[in-house]
């Protein structure tokens, strides 16, 4: 019998080899050179051939991945790119058919959104076949359905953005008999149990310890982590708040959204500058009515605003980095910037780590007032400041997940327009862009805002009855 088992051993072995003498003949064309994104990255585990990567960002100099187009808005979506193991070669996922006959899934591999959860989640099992193209017939790999004794331990992908299941590969020999089987078995998606796993990359906005608001409707390009939301508070729109998967902390469904309410007016000049949120005194700042106004903030990577408004007559462009200091003393740590251009933001803002020393005056705060566009490049990661816009305010982007970066913006944006464009993914989940409401408008407000504090919401907690 131990002879038997030996021999049956060596030839499944001068088999492999010999597949793997076919792959190097007839594999597949794909690009050498840079590694393409691809949205779906990790190992899977065969416990007969090893490791499966699904993406040249493992290490590859040839450009390979595998790739659901969630964003396509389709319940069911076709599965495209190939897979590599360097025991069995390429894994097709879109092969062409006739496929095999078993578990009613006569198609290649198809993801099926859970439309239960929202239209655009990327939660949702996987169905159809992939293929090792070196084994040929014997090649058919089935991601799901998967049914034994009642249970589908094929594909799936869960809210959490990680996969979990098995997939199978039996070749034409699918029995219990003691020959050999032709295909590489079980393979493994779970990234607990095997220590490594696929998971889904995709891109997404949060706002801390603030609310969403937004003249016209809402809208983002995927849900949030399990666990992380897109607000703190609240999500308020003069129109409709969709996909559905915008989310607020609070609970089970969709709570704290607020669909077709009233409309917001931002302050311009066609108002006076008096809008839904409040008064921004732009023409009592320029009179001087809060002291002298200065051309320029100072020209230095440590800025002390010393409570004054700074006035720029056209664009204002910022190439280096600016650290806005706390003040002591008697001193006023706020400042108010109007630019009556486009302010373009091409280094990084930041307040001053640490607390103040003395009074609440002293601490660092800073506000934008621009006429135009608010432009931030693709390469800064942190600004600081109330932002008010009568143009758009714009976060930039690359236009590549592989080069952009995460954005962290402190304080708050208020447009028209606001342009959320970082697309930056990495398995992290961390958001793309993270705005952060840190509250020094309320508390220390920049000269010529302090109407606008006024008109946010207030939260309050009370014991419960």
């Amino acid at each position: 019998m131990f002879l038997k088992n030996n021999i049956k051993k060596q030839v499944y072995y001068i088999i492999k080899l010999f597949f793997l003498v076919i792959f190097f003949i007839f594999s597949p064309k794909l690009a050498f050179g840079a590694c393409s994104f691809h949205n779906i990255t990790g190992y899977v585990w065969s416990g007969n051939s090893g490791w499966i990567s699904l993406g040249c960002e493992n290490g590859s100099q040839t450009d390979y991945g595998l790739n659901i187009d969630f964003e396509s808005g389709l319940e069911q979506i076709n599965l495209s790119g190939y897979a590599w193991s360097s025991n069995m070669g390429w894994l097709n996922f879109d092969p062409v058919g006739p496929y095999p006959d078993y578990g009613g899934a006569q198609y290649s591999a198809k993801f099926f959104r859970n439309t239960e959860i929202s239209a655009t989640t990327t939660a949702g099992v996987i169905k159809g076949w992939a293929k090792w193209e070196a084994l040929g017939d014997n090649g058919w790999m089935i991601l799901g359905p998967i049914e034994i004794s009642g249970t589908d331990y094929g594909v799936k992908v869960g809210a959490d953005r990680l996969f979990s299941g098995w997939s199978w590969n039996g070749g034409d020999n699918i029995d219990a008999d003691e020959e050999i089987e032709r295909g590489d078995g079980w393979v493994l998606w779970d990234s607990t149990e095997s220590m490594g796993g696929a998971s889904v990359l995709a891109y997404w906005f949060e706002t801390l310890y603030g609310s969403v608001y937004s003249g016209g409707d809402i809208s983002a390009p995927f849900a949030p982590p399990i666990n992380r939301y897109n607000a703190t508070y609240l999500i308020q729109a003069n129109g409709t708040i969709k996909p559905v998967f915008v989310t607020s902390e609070s609970g089970t469904g969709a709570p704290y959204i607020f669909e077709s309410s009233d409309y917001f007016e931002l302050p311009d000049q066609e108002n006076k500058y008096r809008g839904t949120l409040g008064w921004l005194d732009k023409a009592g700042m320029l009179a001087g009515r809060y002291g002298q106004v200065f051309n320029q903030i100072p020209s230095s990577q440590t800025v002390w605003l010393e409570g004054k408004v700074y006035h720029y007559e056209g664009d204002l462009n910022i190439s280096s980095d600016i650290t806005f200091m706390n003040d002591s003393g008697d001193g006023n740590g706020s400042g108010t910037i109007i630019v009556d251009g486009d302010l373009n933001i091409n280094a990084n803002l930041f307040y001053q780590t640490g607390s103040v020393a003395g009074v609440v005056q002293n601490l660092a705060s800073v506000a934008w007032i621009v006429k135009g566009d608010v432009n931030i490049g693709s390469s800064v990661e942190n600004v600081v400041g109330l932002f008010y816009s009568e143009g758009d305010i714009s976060t930039g982007t690359t236009g590549s997940s592989l080069s952009d970066v995460p954005l962290k913006i402190e304080g708050m944006l208020i447009a028209k327009k606001i342009n959320l464009q970082r697309i930056f993914i990495d398995e992290t989940k961390e958001p793309a862009e993270k705005i952060i409401f840190d509250g020094r408008v309320i508390v220390n407000p920049p000269l010529g805002t302090s109407d606008i504090g006024k008109g946010l919401p207030v939260f309050s907690e009370t014991f419960p009855e």
